[in-house]
């Protein structure tokens, strides 16, 4: 091909980072078969097995200067993760010149197709019901039955396979946990089911030295999660509509922005920016950008994503305010959201809350979804402490607020640490001040800090 894309490109496609790390773990060249690429386009044909022996095998194609995207599977988005898998194996070199096969130009065809019929308008039955459908949005209905189906039989077979080995136990495949894991997230990848995959890499994951003796107890309690989530999956129907969402979410079904824009809960205040955390996850940036509003006190996460070297979304400057209207994601606790309107600049002054109020915050958050695995935090007058006797060292540092409640920070690894640590000491001076962060069992993250003098510090 005259122009090879890079892996930024392609990258840049994915809908979502889920979506992008889900692709990077299919576009393993053992799965491919038959690959090929022409001065126009790529092609091949992705195949993986099932616990039971049985073979899935989808034709894949994409003509990047269009660009133009066909895939035999029944996913209603396009670029697929079978399509992302293959661009990425061809950036990366791994596919060769060779003859396009006949079947490529009849799936490109199909789709062009089928994406016509989506587009062309019909007799609507109602003006208002129009008007709510965006122009080339709409999913055609047996493609998404075929997802449903997809999905139900991805759940039914994780359920299987992790009774399976919590039935020979976790420590006969101690050797092989990461490959175990990883290739158990591969299959959901193929169920379209890409919630789960995450929650499968995030206990591959726990086989990190640095959980040390937690380590059993830790991917006890994920792994009762994860079954709690394939169960409310199962039930879904007896859920309340809320809950219901929350389930579709974390199992992987993507919620478009327009739809959330729309139809989202719309909540008005004074947002204070109290924190920013970049994450990378296989090659793509996920920055989380924590705001609380003065007058409500209402929590809400938005998320940007972009590959590795490419800008990510700078409008939510930590330390600042602004006075505006944010759409919340569907959910028993809405908490992701969207900038939907901007009124103007605010008053920069964060409003916090007590280490008990923060903690009843958690409590009653995870109550209505006990998958949060992080829960922002403003605390308010309080001052840094370390055990009695006890050194300052960033391992050592808690917060304690005016009631004598204390909690202990959690700090990234290495120089990190030892500059966030004297950077809130420089801050608070030993004076009381206010903190922002991510509260999860690990500890506080602090993100932030705020002093009446020296004002807002992202750390």
């Amino acid at each position: 091909m005259s122009e090879r894309w890079g892996r930024e490109q392609v990258i840049e496609l994915a809908p979502s980072a889920v979506l992008a790390r889900s692709a990077q773990e299919a576009a393993d060249p053992a799965r491919w078969h038959g690959t090929g690429c022409d001065d126009g386009g790529v092609w091949g044909e992705y195949r993986t097995g099932t616990p039971h022996g049985h073979e899935v095998s989808h034709h894949v194609c994409a003509e990047p200067s269009g660009p133009a995207f066909g895939c035999s599977c029944p996913s209603p988005v396009l670029p697929c993760i079978h399509v992302l898998a293959l661009l990425l194996l061809w950036s990366d070199g791994g596919v060769r010149p060779g003859d396009r096969p006949a079947w490529t130009a009849e799936l490109l065809e199909r789709r062009r197709r089928a994406a016509r019929t989506r587009r062309r308008p019909g007799p609507a039955p109602a003006r208002a019901s129009v008007a709510r459908t965006p122009a080339g949005r709409a999913s055609d209905p047996a493609t998404v039955r075929r997802r449903e189906q997809r999905v139900d039989d991805g759940v039914a077979e994780l359920s299987t396979w992790l009774r399976d080995r919590i039935g020979r136990g976790l420590a006969r495949h101690a050797g092989t946990d990461r490959r175990m894991w990883a290739d158990a997230a591969r299959r959901m990848v193929d169920r379209q089911a890409p919630g789960l995959a995450t929650a499968l890499h995030a206990i591959k994951d726990l086989s990190s030295p640095r959980y040390g003796a937690d380590r059993p107890d830790r991917m006890l309690a994920e792994l009762g999660l994860l079954a709690l989530l394939l169960q409310a999956h199962r039930r879904r129907a007896e859920l309340p509509e809320p809950l219901r969402a929350t389930v579709r979410a974390r199992i992987g079904f993507p919620v478009p922005q327009e739809e959330v824009l729309r139809e989202g809960e719309r909540v008005r205040d004074e947002w204070y920016v109290a924190g920013s955390r970049d994450v990378e996850q296989d090659r793509v940036i996920a920055r989380r950008v924590w705001l609380r509003g003065r007058g409500t006190g209402r929590s809400a996460l938005v998320l940007s994503f972009a590959p590795p070297g490419r800008p990510l979304d700078s409008s939510l400057t930590v330390g600042t305010a602004f006075d505006g209207e944010l759409a919340f994601y569907p959910g028993a606790q809405p908490l992701r959201a969207l900038v939907a309107e901007r009124h103007g600049p605010a008053p920069a002054v964060p409003q916090g809350t007590t280490v008990d109020g923060m903690l009843q915050e958690y409590a009653d958050a995870l109550a209505r979804d006990p998958w949060l695995d992080a829960w922002p935090a403003v605390l308010q007058d309080v001052r840094l402490a370390t055990p009695e006797g006890s050194p300052v060292r960033p391992d050592a540092l808690h917060v304690m607020d005016p009631h004598g409640d204390v909690l202990p920070l959690c700090l990234p690894p290495g120089d990190d640490a030892r500059r966030a640590s004297w950077r809130l000491l420089a801050v608070s001076g030993g004076a009381p001040f206010t903190v922002a962060g991510e509260w999860s069992p690990d500890g506080l993250r602090p993100l932030s800090a705020w002093h009446h003098r020296e004002g807002a510090v992202a750390l």
